[in-house]
């Protein structure tokens, strides 16, 4: 208790001291209910805890019960750029010969023929940009190495240049420079079938010509077919060489009914109908890219595309097969303008289902090259065709059980860390948020009884239970039940797994195995009505209800000691009055007393 001061203003005594020390006592039901909140929120956490730890061990059962992780089988393929397999737990260890007699392709149908209109040398004396050509040219210098000296043409802005202009310059540019050693060699740019040709006459020798440069500022020669393109024998061994770019196509960018092509029939309400989805269009404002677009983001399962080299569409569908595409000018005319033959397979080339042949026997199609009904439980990627059988080879995944045993053992270790440190009260420790509680040990002790079992539904069999797969009690080599914790011999495992894969992958299954049984003991603890939700709710409870009583109990003690101090500053005025009359009669009869005197 602390000792009183007398130091106050007018009762002398420290009253705030005072107060503290009569509160004390009615503070301590408080402290009482404070020390109790600690405690369930300590052993909330602590349950989460456990929770956390009993569904990381129910996972790992999982892996055994959900997804047969005791029969893991491996796959091999003896060429890997033929096909590759994986193999499920139904797979029968074995060798198998595969052919892959044919991959699964999809069918396509492409434009019959180019969709713009031609540009030819009459029209090419029109400006690049008026002519439909596959993008716009940038203005700029163009490099062309010949015979190993780079010369330059300058490509003039499109809205002023001609295409006969700009193609005479690079013939007049690889001109020039072949000259320098064949001076009576020509050179000269015409078009052909609508795509860029120089033609060299007179030459006495071959010439090296190279397209492009690093430092072109103009792109003329990407978009004419040009760049990169290189003749070492241009002359005396090839006279001419061509782009490889149509030079007149149509215009994706602009609305249909200026993009040049042929046979479209003007139309604000078209339709065209690809495997019974509709596909609306205005050819008015409605340019190639924004069909082909929405053909894409449509139900009618094709990629749509455009062939820019040659100018064509391409519809391929998604899926592989022997399937025709149903392409349909329901209203307007613009399936025929882009030239892929509606209403019939004109214009396609139908595709094929795979096909693998299992032991030069058992012939299997597949609409896909996931191939799944080969070989049970095996599913076959094919990425080629093979010239011979290749062996397939089906295995026992040993490393895969090791691993998924492994986990299992490190996750119930884990739980049984989580258990001995809520539980245990070690000498002059505080004692674990969770030591009494019987739900939490009968765990411990029921999920190991479980998975060191023996299985009543193998009988006579090497393989049993966990102990005949190297799982036991401790550190390898020690005394069996000398320790809580488990550990496995991965020696023993790969013996067992060598001599009894069968009876392995049944002790780890659903059927006559252990797993389903310490599976179903975990889920008692995690369900909504297990020790887990269910603790954790109760003692929600009881924290709301402390909660409530340390506000009334507050309450209460605010009350008492706004009371006490209402009291002490009565005292402290009263003794003030009290102070201030003695000091005035004091000075009454002091003044008597000095009056008296002063007469003798």
């Amino acid at each position: 208790m602390p000792s009183l001061q007398f130091n106050g203003v007018s009762s002398g005594l420290n009253t705030k001291a005072i107060i503290s020390v009569l509160m004390g006592g009615e503070r301590m039901p408080l402290v009482r209910l404070q020390t109790r909140a600690s405690q369930l929120s300590s052993r909330r956490s602590a349950l989460g805890t456990f929770g956390t730890s009993v569904r990381e061990l129910l996972a790992k059962v999982q892996a055994f019960t959900l997804t047969s992780a005791g029969s893991a089988r491996s796959a091999t393929s003896a060429d890997l750029n033929r096909f590759t397999a994986v193999a499920g737990s139904a797979a029968v260890p074995g060798q198998y010969k595969v052919s892959v007699d044919r991959l699964a392709t999809s069918t396509k149908a492409t434009s019959t023929a180019a969709l713009g209109t031609a540009i030819s040398d009459a029209t090419a004396t029109g400006f690049m940009s008026a002519l439909p050509l596959p993008g716009t040219v940038t203005a700029g210098q163009v490099g062309i190495v010949v015979d190993g000296t780079i010369v330059n043409a300058t490509i003039g802005a499109p809205a002023t240049t001609s295409l006969r202009g700009a193609i005479d310059a690079m013939a007049a540019a690889i001109q020039g420079q072949v000259q320098t050693t064949d001076a009576g060699a020509t050179v000269t740019a015409s078009i052909v079938a609508n795509k860029i040709r120089f033609t060299v006459a007179g030459a006495a020798g071959a010439h090296d010509i190279h397209f492009g440069v690093a430092s072109d500022t103009s792109n003329a020669l990407t978009l004419f077919g040009l760049a990169g393109q290189r003749i070492a024998n241009f002359g005396t061994g090839t006279a001419t060489i061509s782009g490889t770019t149509l030079l007149g196509v149509a215009q994706t960018t602009v609305a249909l009914d200026t993009a040049g092509l042929t046979g479209l029939t003007s139309t604000a309400t078209g339709v065209l109908t690809i495997n019974g989805t509709a596909i609306a269009y205005d050819t008015t404002t409605e340019s190639l890219n924004t069909i082909l677009a929405r053909i894409n983001n449509s139900d009618a399962g094709v990629i749509a595309s455009v062939d820019r080299t040659n100018d064509r569409i391409v519809l391929a569908r998604k899926s592989a097969g022997a399937t025709a595409l149903a392409i349909t000018d329901t209203s307007g005319t613009l399936g025929a303008a882009l030239k892929l033959a509606p209403g019939t397979t004109n214009a396609q080339v139908i595709g094929q289902t795979a096909q693998v042949t299992i032991d030069g026997t058992r012939v299997v199609t597949s609409d896909t090259n996931t191939v799944t009904n080969a070989i049970d439980g095996v599913t076959l990627t094919l990425l080629d065709t093979t010239v011979s059988q290749t062996t397939l080879t089906v295995g026992v995944d040993s490393t895969a059980i090791a691993k998924s045993l492994n986990d299992l053992v490190t996750a119930y270790n884990g739980l049984a860390d989580t258990i001995d440190k809520f539980t245990t009260h070690a000498r002059g420790a505080a004692a674990g948020p969770l030591e009494g509680d019987a739900g939490v040990r009968d765990l411990a002790l029921s999920a190991r009884a479980l998975l060191m079992g023996i299985s009543s539904s193998l009988t006579g069999g090497t393989v049993r239970s966990l102990a005949d797969l190297g799982v036991s009690s401790g550190a390898v080599g020690a005394k069996p039940g000398s320790t809580t914790r488990l550990s496995l011999d991965p020696a023993k495992l790969a013996i067992a797994l060598a001599n009894n894969p069968t009876g392995v992958a049944t002790l780890l299954g659903t059927t006559g195995g252990i797993m389903t049984a310490v599976g179903d003991r975990l889920k008692t603890i995690t369900a909504v009505d297990g020790i887990v939700t269910q603790g954790q709710a109760s003692i929600d409870r009881e924290l709301l209800t402390n909660t409530a009583a340390q506000t009334g109990v507050q309450v209460r003690i605010d009350l008492k000691e706004k009371g006490l101090e209402r009291k002490f500053a009565a005292l402290e005025v009263a003794l003030a009055k009290l102070q201030s009359q003695q000091a005035s009669v004091g000075a009454q009869v002091g003044s008597l007393y000095n009056n008296s005197n002063s007469r003798f």
